[in-house]
């Protein structure tokens, strides 16, 4: 995960001197060797990080380290921020010479302020930009004295490092330990036996689910089905594994129908071998824990496997569902968690097995435990395998008040079968996972608001906003193929995932990852907030529910090194103006009446959330925010009016604003906003805002509702055309509502004048009187 924050770090710092370059601003010798010495240093950090991250896992003092470098590049992130930020205000007042204030800049030592005259502590900030430069030595020394960490690009692994490996299973499972398969068992074999409609080719089922949910156990208790049953006369079982290993595999499958090890090294020989021996034999192949797929080396054997006797199968188990569709699968089984009353089945038999009895408060206890499980088999054995050590009722409510990410014995037994899945992870997906931790458990989660709150983190590279939106899209699929998210719903229109959904112990997962960074913190009455402290010191993502206590986050963390801050319920007057670092805010439904101009001190914030509060006004301070992105009003039913200078947020993207009254006044300054990507509702008014404002704005996407108040067919229709709406592309759904005395029809006919975009696929309107 400190691999992300270093790049982006990275890519800030070039890209800022290349542009500098490209627009022929001089850098003096010394300036580009200080930038170029600094962008060197993160560089080769950078290529340490693979090998410290997997010793990481287990070694408290190379984690310490790689908490370091993660500290410097955030905080080398704030002071980029503050450094383009002050370049831009000089670039707008005009009042300095920009090349020379880039000569002094650019060279990373104190005379950087030089050019910020009455701009805030400019001493600070130089003497920040010099310390980080120290640290970053002293951080790479500290590698050079005591880890000696290997260069990714050495090629060589690191034999001392924390791997976590798989394990190859064979076909024997002991029934009466397996609860709450049996229906699942039963649709399998009766797929199995049904008559296939392939044609030619081989007939494939495949298991699909996360890790530790059962795959493995279910396709043997099938397989076991057929000991006694006649029907197929081959039975293969092989445990495929990571990498897909297509000479160890048809060496296998030979073996098994012939019981002498054939040992050949070439595939063309295996192939002809296999095609001669499956030959009008009727047989039942199980490729156990497939990870990856590969045409070259499936294709082939697919091929010569379907020479076998018409109602030959194979039967896939595998975490990813895209692997299944790859390797052609005709049906694909998704395994269900089992419930919470099958999860305590399989719990009570270990936890009870060495206990000669039991009294029923236990098993009221171990009822909720198993609860924690989230239906995953796994997480019910390794409990109870803990609880059948255990004999009080004082050590069994421990395990219950225990969050699973916390327990030692998760780690073990636990994690290490998603860590498989984690490290097919490209390192930027695993950052945009691990950063889901600061959601409350079973939260539904809208996709498009992760991906902007992503983005606000610098997690999604891209030289334009849509590039990092269609990279946060890839990223979402790629973590629901590979289980980590369950999809709840997909948009119809563009083909993408809407809503998801973490299974429980995913996000204990994620929880465990990100221990030391993201938390969630939720005050009920009767709790000491303080106690919470030692786990909370150093969080920089901050989830806070406070059920009246009144409490603030001040006394268990250092606010100001936050960078996302979701409240709920209840805002701490005297916290806002603390958060020097966030960069994602989320007030919503905290009851806000009005919101305090100290906002505008929050230099670094990308994504402001004050959806559902009864605001009246925003302060004309908000528009001081230079890096915001996304300001969500959506139902603020009270809103009178946006700020007159909302012109000058020139990096804003999206700007939701649902249900605005009749009283909400529009400025002008909006058709500045160039760069604005979704804006979920626009009014126009007579007198006021105008639909010919839209003009420029033709980067809009998604749906927009257009409320038009009071039609005026002539100056209306004037108006639609200087909105140039045929230029919107990017909007597939687009609704217009009409107020006012106008009959329908007349809006009707007017509607079918205006040029829309063919883009759309959606396009009702309609109207009400106010």
């Amino acid at each position: 995960m400190v691999e992300t924050i270093i790049n982006m770090v990275v890519k800030r710092l070039a890209s800022i001197i290349e542009k500098r370059v490209r627009d022929e601003v001089n850098l003096v010798l010394n300036s580009a060797k200080e930038a170029g010495s600094l962008v060197s240093k993160l560089k080769m950090i950078q290529q340490l990080l693979d090998d410290a991250e997997r010793k990481g896992v287990t070694d408290p003092q190379v984690k310490a380290w790689l908490g370091k470098i993660e500290d410097a590049a955030y905080e080398m992130d704030d002071a980029l921020d503050e450094w383009e930020m002050k370049i831009h205000e000089l670039e707008m007042e005009g009042s300095e010479d920009v090349s020379d204030c880039w000569e002094k800049v650019s060279s990373f030592i104190p005379y950087l302020c030089l050019c910020f005259e009455h701009v805030v502590d400019r001493r600070r900030i130089a003497l920040k930009i010099k310390e980080l430069n120290g640290r970053l030595e002293s951080i790479a020394k500290e590698n050079e004295d005591e880890f000696k960490f290997l260069p990714k690009l050495s090629g060589e692994k690191n034999q001392d490092s924390q791997d976590f490996k798989r394990v190859l299973e064979t076909s024997y499972v002991d029934k009466s330990k397996v609860k709450g398969r049996d229906d699942d068992q039963k649709i399998l074999v009766s797929k199995l036996l049904s008559e296939s409609k392939q044609g030619n080719d081989i007939h494939i089922i495949s298991i699909v689910g996360t890790g530790g949910l059962g795959k493995t156990t279910l396709a043997k208790l099938v397989y076991n089905d057929f000991k006694e049953n006649q029907y197929f006369q081959q039975k293969i079982w092989i445990c495929v594994s990571d990498p897909f290993d297509e000479i160890r595999i048809a060496n296998a499958i030979l073996e098994s129908f012939t019981q002498i090890s054939p040992n050949l090294k070439e595939f063309q020989s295996l192939l002809q071998r296999i095609e001669t021996t499956v030959s009008g034999k009727r047989f039942l192949l199980v490729l156990d824990d497939v990870w990856k797929h590969d045409d070259k080396k499936w294709e082939p054997l697919k091929i010569c496997l379907s020479k076998g006797a018409p109602g030959s199968k194979i039967l896939v188990t595998t975490r990813n569902e895209s692997v299944a569709k790859m390797m052609g699968s005709v049906d694909t089984h998704l395994l269900r968690p089992l419930s919470d009353s099958e999860c305590f089945a399989l719990l009570s038999q270990i936890a009870f097995e060495k206990k000669k009895e039991h009294h029923n408060i236990l098993e009221a206890i171990g009822r909720e435990i198993a609860q924690k499980c989230g239906g995953l088999p796994l997480a019910a054995k390794t409990l109870g395998s803990l609880l059948s050590f255990k004999d009080t009722v004082q050590e069994w409510n421990n395990v219950l008040s225990s969050e699973i990410w916390q327990m030692e014995i998760a780690e073990v037994e636990i994690f290490p079968h998603l860590y498989l899945s984690y490290n097919e992870l490209l390192p930027a997906v695993k950052r945009c996972f691990s950063y889901c931790a600061i959601f409350p458990k079973d939260l539904e989660i809208h996709v498009n608001t992760l991906i902007t709150m992503w983005i606000a983190q610098g997690f999604l590279s891209g030289e334009t906003a849509e590039k990092m939106e269609l990279k946060g899209q890839e990223y979402v699929q790629d973590l629901a193929v590979h289980s980590f998210f369950q999809v709840i719903e997909e948009d119809d229109l563009i083909g993408h995932i809407s809503s998801c959904k973490m299974h429980d112990i995913i996000h204990d997962f994620a929880q465990f990852l990100t221990k030391s960074e993201c938390f969630i913190v939720d005050i009920t009455d009767d709790e000491d907030i303080t106690a919470k402290e030692a786990f909370c010191r150093n969080a920089r993502h901050l989830s806070w529910e406070d059920h009246g206590r009144a409490s603030s986050p001040v006394l268990i963390c250092s606010v100001e090194k936050l960078r996302s801050f979701l409240c709920a319920k209840y805002l701490p007057s005297h916290v806002l103006g603390t958060l020097e670092s966030v960069r994602v805010l989320d007030l919503s439904s905290c009851g806000l009446h009005e919101l305090s101009p100290e906002i505008r001190n929050l230099i670094h914030l990308r994504y402001l959330d004050l959806s559902d509060n009864p605001i009246r006004e925003l302060p004309r301070t908000l528009c001081d925010l230079y890096y915001l992105q996304t300001l969500n009003l959506n139902q603020c039913d009270n809103l009178s009016k946006l700020p007159e200078e909302i012109y000058k947020l020139i990096n804003l993207r999206q700007l939701l604003v649902s249900n605005l009254r009749d009283a909400t006044s529009i400025p002008q300054g909006l058709e500045k906003l160039t760069g604005l990507r979704t804006l979920s509702c626009f009014k126009t008014e007579r007198g006021g805002s105008k639909l010919g404002w839209l003009k420029n704005l033709n980067q809009l996407r998604g749906h927009m509702d257009i409320i038009i108040d009071n039609l005026n067919e002539e100056s209306d229709v004037i108006e639609a055309q200087n909105a140039a709406l045929k230029n919107k592309n990017g909007i597939r759904s687009l609704e217009f509502v009409f107020r006012g005395d106008v009959g329908m029809d007349r809006n009707v006919r007017l509607c079918l004048h205006w040029e829309i975009s063919s883009s759309l696929r959606s396009f009702p309107f309609g109207g009400w009187r106010i």
